[in-house]
């Protein structure tokens, strides 16, 4: 219990000290010793003479390291934008020669395809011809030989019926009449 009222008044002490020190009044900006504020002042120019004796030159190569560093870096940036521009150039002109080649393929394919329909119809045509022109070779081809069987006809029914009229002892008026009436009915016929 004693060291508790040894320490509670080593509080009141150090408190009243405390308290002392706060009530002691100060100068508003400047503390009332001046001797303090001289040397604070000496230790600062101090400080700052002894900085820029000191660290001017690495903090100028430092300055000078950092404005080399960003120059470099602008300038690469400029040279990659640049071959960017121009990559980006050369793509949009291969667009444009790919359109202008698709174009040119579409329009051939019409070409094409127009000379394919024109040669087809021709061809068709031809054929079509071809085809009638035999057709009516065939026909006459096939007309030639029917009259030509049917004379071949005619001319043994004549015989046949020469034979009959021969028999019946007609004269030659009467069979030149006969064979000549039944040509025109057999010819007639066809």
């Amino acid at each position: 219990m004693s060291f508790l009222l040894l320490a509670s008044e080593a509080g009141t002490t150090t408190g009243q000290a405390v308290a002392e020190a706060v009530h002691k009044k100060n100068g508003f900006i400047i503390p009332s010793d001046i001797n303090e504020v001289i040397w604070a002042t000496i230790a600062f120019l101090l400080i700052v003479l002894l900085a820029v004796w000191k660290g001017r030159a690495p903090i100028k190569k430092m300055w000078i390291e950092r404005l080399d560093r960003i120059r470099n870096e602008v300038t690469s940036a400029v040279t990659t934008r640049a071959a960017a521009e121009a990559k980006l150039a050369e793509v949009e002109s291969n667009i444009a020669n790919a359109e202008t080649e698709r174009q040119r393929i579409v329009a051939e394919a019409r070409a094409d395809s127009q000379t394919v329909k024109a040669q087809i119809i021709a061809r068709a045509g031809t054929d079509a011809a071809d085809l009638r022109a035999r057709g009516t070779a065939d026909a006459d081809s096939a007309r030639a030989q029917a009259t030509s069987d049917l004379q071949n006809e005619i001319g043994v029914l004549a015989l046949g019926a020469a034979e009959k009229i021969v028999a019946n002892s007609l004269d030659a008026a009467t069979q030149s009449e006969l064979i000549d009436s039944y040509i025109n009915r057999v010819g007639a016929g066809s």
